[in-house]
């Protein structure tokens, strides 16, 4: 190596990211990623900082190989609360699984969680994602205008984002892991329609909860149901309950009623995880009126298979939902560590859970 092209490269390993960011106009996150092509950088900040990389006079390969042996990573998973047994808890280790296994490679990541019946909540989870400089983001899609609204500051950034639980379409995310919602809902409306053959009402039981809009994957279950339901004749009737996990009560007489006023069986689903608040409002019904019911939950839960084995619901659709945490997790680690890009859309399998075989489902011990 000759002498100028020596001190050329010298010069060029002490330039720095922050250096880079703050000539051109635009976040350290958008250089590296100028830097180790992994696109996702609008053509207007291409530009900007092309511009300032030559006006650095930096040497793009010793660069970015100094760069990339430096580098470090910091995720942001925005998702909700848990108690122990609960849908989220399953998520949540699923992805601090798939963070240990990329502490290796200097990447880590932090939860946020927030108040999954509370818009709000999330709101002030996202606001505190965007107060920090991450690298990447995965976040559970349970409030659709918020989502959108954090997806478009994160376009604007260039930070890669992952959506977790339901997809949203049409959007920018780098990938989307969880089952396919809308299926979902037609196997539940096949699974209505096959068990009984004279079944004249069949009700929706939403659990209330403080924010009154239903999240993205309970409306795209609804619309799979629905969907089933009407292509293949159903002329039955169509209720909607709602279950006050604080007044059992109040839930036992709108199911009383509904039941007394069918002489035929009577179907009814739970379109999120909480089909266990649904169960101990069965309890409390006689015995004629329950042996009435064909009913259908979410997710194979602590709960709600207890419930599945006190014949309180007859089938438990199930995705796998701590595998759901760690893709998304090492997905995104792929993609910025290894640049790897991966699919967009990464569906779970649709597993229908019935006694017969809980206690072989892979979630049953955990």
């Amino acid at each position: 190596m000759c002498a100028h092209t020596w001190f050329k490269a010298q010069i060029s390993m002490k330039v720095k990211i922050s250096d880079i960011a703050k000539k051109s106009g635009v976040s350290t996150g958008t250089v590296d990623r100028v830097l180790h092509k992994r696109g996702h950088v609008s053509p207007e900040k291409l530009e900007l900082v092309e511009k300032a990389l030559k006006e650095l006079n930096y040497e793009p390969n010793l660069l970015a190989s100094f760069l990339a042996y430096k580098k470090s990573y910091v995720f942001a998973a925005i998702v909700p609360y848990f108690t122990d047994g609960s849908y989220w808890e399953l998520a949540c280790k699923g992805i601090v699984k798939a963070a240990n296994e990329l502490d290796k490679f200097k990447t880590k990541v932090e939860l946020h969680h927030f108040n999954q019946y509370d818009i709000n909540s999330f709101r002030d989870a996202a606001n505190a994602v965007l107060e920090q400089d991450y690298d990447g983001v995965i976040m559970a899609t349970l409030f659709e205008n918020p989502i959108l609204q954090l997806s478009q500051k994160l376009d604007e950034r260039d930070i890669p984002y992952i959506y977790l639980d339901s997809d949203i379409p049409n959007q920018n995310n780098l990938a989307y892991f969880g089952s396919d919602t809308y299926v979902s809902g037609r196997i539940a409306g096949r699974i209505l329609l096959t068990t009984s053959s004279n079944m004249q009402t069949i009700f929706f039981a939403h659990i209330k909860f403080k924010y009154a809009d239903i999240s993205v994957q309970m409306r795209n279950r609804e619309r799979g149901i629905m969907d089933y339901l009407n292509d293949n004749g159903y002329q039955g009737v169509i209720e909607h309950i709602e279950i006050d996990p604080d007044n059992h009560l109040e839930g036992l007489q709108k199911l009383t009623q509904l039941l007394e006023n069918s002489n035929y069986s009577v179907g009814g689903i739970v379109l999120n995880s909480r089909f266990y608040e649904l169960a101990k409002v069965i309890h409390l019904l006689p015995k004629h009126l329950k042996d009435k019911l064909y009913l259908i939950g979410h997710d194979a839960i602590s709960e709600n298979i207890k419930a599945l084995k006190n014949n309180d619901v007859r089938f438990l659709l199930s995705q796998r939902t701590d595998l759901q945490g760690y893709e998304a997790v090492k997905a995104l680690g792929d993609f910025l560590i290894f640049k790897e890009q991966p699919e967009k859309l990464n569906y779970m399998p649709i597993d229908i859970v019935i006694s017969e075989n809980v206690d072989y489902y892979y979630n049953t011990n955990k």
